[in-house]
């Protein structure tokens, strides 16, 4: 109805055409997931590349990408019945660290493009989130192991001490596979500067509602909880060997 038949709809159709734009390129399929990225859930590959490709292809300006995080943020209170209940889903049902976490976002993903790479905004991303930890963890961690560090504490979103002790006490099968899988990209040719994995075959898994694991079962048991993650993502590399192709 935008594209062909705007008329139909008259504030959208008053609207100039600049401003038309914006409103259409919030109904792209971009395949991109604002949670994905703010609980570290996904490798770059599957969060960024279409969102890329569609940026760098003159398909979207800033003014557009601007207008499609203020899009989605009314968009997730009006998924409530009313725009009161809209309200408390923000003051109640987010906590205020994540909440907060969504919005910062916004500036970071605005560079993808032709200034920064999807696994350069997921690094300066879990960068970020590191920085700004409270209680301070320490300097961003570099070498073996970085990223996999990173992207767990941002997925338990709590605990984190407990957990980084616990991921060094990993036997170190376990460790390694951690360390490998969550430092894949998906994207050809691409690796994080901070870690040392160099092999950027693919494919790169997303586990699923991982985050809502550890935030669960790594509350009470970190070790334990990360055990079954290394295992999940060694039973899926069974599955799916490394390949040079990541389609």
């Amino acid at each position: 109805i935008l594209e062909f038949f705007p008329e139909l709809l008259p504030s959208f159709h008053g609207l100039p055409p600049s401003a038309q734009r914006s409103v259409r390129f919030t109904q792209c399929k971009m395949e991109y997931n604002m949670g994905w990225l703010v609980q570290a859930e996904a490798p770059p590959g599957a969060l960024l590349s279409t969102l890329r490709h569609i940026v760098v292809s003159g398909n979207a300006s800033q003014q557009d990408i601007a207008f499609y995080f203020v899009h989605w943020f009314t968009d997730l209170a009006g998924a409530m019945p009313s725009p009161l209940a809209g309200s408390e889903k923000f003051v109640l049902g987010f906590p205020l660290k994540v909440l907060s976490s969504f919005v910062s976002s916004f500036t970071l993903v605005s560079s993808l493009g032709n200034c920064h790479s999807e696994t350069e905004v997921c690094e300066n991303y879990l960068r970020w989130r590191w920085e700004r930890h409270l209680p301070p963890l320490g300097p961003v961690p570099e070498g073996c192991g970085a990223v996999a560090k990173m992207r767990l504490v941002v997925m338990a979103q709590g605990n984190s001490r407990m957990l980084l002790d616990a991921f060094r006490r990993l036997p170190e099968k376990d460790r390694v596979v951690l360390s490998e899988e969550l430092a894949r990209t998906g994207c050809q040719g691409q690796r994080y500067t901070g870690d040392t994995l160099g092999d950027t075959r693919g494919p790169a898994f997303l586990v699923y509602y991982g985050p809502a694991f550890l935030q669960k079962a790594g509350l009470l048991d970190p070790y334990g909880a990360m055990q079954v993650l290394a295992e999940l993502l060694r039973v899926a590399r069974a599955m799916w060997p490394l390949r040079t192709s990541h389609e």
